[in-house]
């Protein structure tokens, strides 16, 4: 790649950039948490392996005891609340990105899960959540009957 297509790449990475903060800065609900009533989703991340699917969900400033995990044979639902942290006496606010309030985050698998066996586990603000794939079931003779 040349100097000039670099410099052009990176001014449309800085202008994709300031965009999006634009555009996050505009919305209504994020300028007033007392109006924000719809679930928002964090961000996931999902795996597969010859054994298990994967789940990852972004629950920075989440207590683990507001998180709810169901899953299903082809997916799994991750819903909960990200309170706002408590000041004292805020004399303006500057900046918010972060979303409050409750959440959802449904995801689906082409694979069915055992769900008996689903774990979670929720470390330094990443909610893990492992799946198991269901086994096949084994090949069966079937005597035809006359």
């Amino acid at each position: 790649m040349n100097e000039i297509d670099k410099r052009l790449l990176d001014r449309f990475k800085t202008m994709e950039q300031r965009m999006g903060r634009m555009f996050r800065n505009m919305a209504v609900p994020r300028m007033t948490a007392s109006v924000h009533t719809g679930c928002w989703e964090p961000a996931a991340d999902v795996y597969e392996t010859e054994e298990a699917i994967y789940v990852y969900v972004d629950t920075a400033g989440i207590d683990p005891e507001q998180l709810t995990v169901t899953a299903e044979r082809k997916g799994v639902t991750v819903t909960g609340i990200r309170k706002i942290p408590e000041q004292a006496r805020i004399r303006s606010i500057h900046q918010l990105e972060i979303d409050h309030g409750s959440f959802r985050r449904s995801l689906t698998f082409n694979v069915p899960v055992d769900v008996s066996a689903v774990t979670s586990v929720c470390r330094n603000g990443l909610l893990e959540i492992r799946m198991p794939k269901e086994r096949a079931a084994p090949k069966v003779s079937v005597k035809v009957g006359s």
